[in-house]
């Protein structure tokens, strides 16, 4: 009866320990926030215009910015699961996020997200390629596409022909307007 005992406290604390294990491994490894500064995109892009250029260049913290912007309007990501901090960066040709949520009120985890980026109008739009918890590769079927609406932030005669990812930067190429679109937009 006292091994039983023993035995039984064992197995107890080799389960609290796992339990305490697992929960620090899935724990975010850095605190993040949703806090984002708005970037003038309106005012770049009049500013690209006069200067007769057809891109927009967006750096890695403008990309981080918006990325918030979009996930600060809806925080709770599913019922039980809320977003409570996230950093977005370039890697390669791949949006990177780095997302915190808290499961049930109760358990942090620390994800990592890479999506794929394509134009669809008037969003930029972040296709989920991959999900992880750490290491641990989980399926893409829980997570949603990101919509950016990059398109509400530009004036609305400016056109999307086509946006490219390189050297931690984020080019947005216009198509280019006819000379009655450049008289309305310089009014």
């Amino acid at each position: 009866m006292k091994k039983l005992l023993i035995a039984c406290i064992v197995i107890l604390l080799i389960l609290i320990v796992a339990v305490f294990g697992a929960l620090w491994y899935v724990s975010p490894s850095e605190t993040l926030d949703l806090n984002y500064k708005e970037v003038p995109l309106k005012e770049r892009s009049l500013d690209m215009v006069r200067r007769l250029t057809p891109e927009l260049v967006l750096t890695e913290d403008d990309v981080n910015q918006l990325g918030k912007a979009a996930l600060s309007g809806q925080t709770e990501y599913q019922p039980g699961v809320v977003i409570t901090g996230a950093k977005f960066r370039l890697a390669g040709d791949r949006l990177v996020a780095d997302v915190n949520v808290k499961l049930k009120d109760r358990i942090p985890l620390g994800l990592t997200l890479t999506y794929r980026l394509e134009w669809k109008e008037p969003d930029l739009i972040a296709r989920i390629e991959e999900a992880k918890l750490k290491d641990i590769t989980i399926s893409n079927k829980w997570f949603d596409d990101v919509f950016i609406p990059l398109g509400s932030y530009l004036p609305g005669l400016l056109k999307v022909d086509q946006i490219h990812i390189g050297d931690e930067k984020l080019t947005i190429t216009f198509r280019k307007p006819t000379l009655p679109e450049m008289r309305k937009l310089l009014e």
